[in-house]
């Protein structure tokens, strides 16, 4: 059971992560370079929506498996020591997670609903500055989740 929890913890981790790669590293920078401003924007919204849909289900699957793991493991350790411990590295993996997804409900709920639409309405300046916002915290969470794999290897 432990193993399995650790797989779907790590694919759900994996979906996020991996995804905010490509947009940040492949997709945005081809699309600016290539793309006009309309074009690309509609092109954005379609991608977007179809990535926070993923990005809603791995979050879903995080903070279950997460959850789940880190109370089993501080149970276990009230058991055998007396007083629930984790590993360092859990408890800023979780705080880390918590905090990003806080940011995702901010970007999905006001940054992307903006930018939306501002895209449908042909509002291209809000649009824009809504896709910058946008940008601005995926950034903050590519880091922040890296931050979260760094303190759960090292700090463990």
């Amino acid at each position: 059971m432990y193993n399995a929890l650790v797989f779907i913890h790590l694919v759900c981790a994996i979906v996020w992560m991996g995804g905010m790669a490509f947009m940040l590293l492949a997709l945005r920078p081809a699309a600016m370079a290539t793309l006009e401003a309309q074009p690309r924007a509609r092109l954005m919204v379609a991608v977007m929506r179809r990535f926070f849909l993923a990005v809603c289900i791995a979050i879903v699957g995080l903070l279950a498996t997460g959850g789940h793991l880190y109370t089993s493991a501080f149970r276990a350790s009230k058991s055998v020591v007396g007083a629930g411990v984790v590993p360092l590295g859990w408890d800023i993996m979780a705080g880390m997670g918590v905090l990003m997804c806080l940011i995702f409900g901010h970007i999905y709920f006001a940054g992307f609903k903006k930018y939306q639409r501002a895209v449908a309405a042909g509002e291209w300046p809000v649009a824009a500055k809504a896709a910058g916002q946008i940008h601005g915290l995926v950034i903050t969470n590519f880091c922040l989740g890296w931050l979260a794999i760094a303190a759960v290897k090292l700090l463990a």
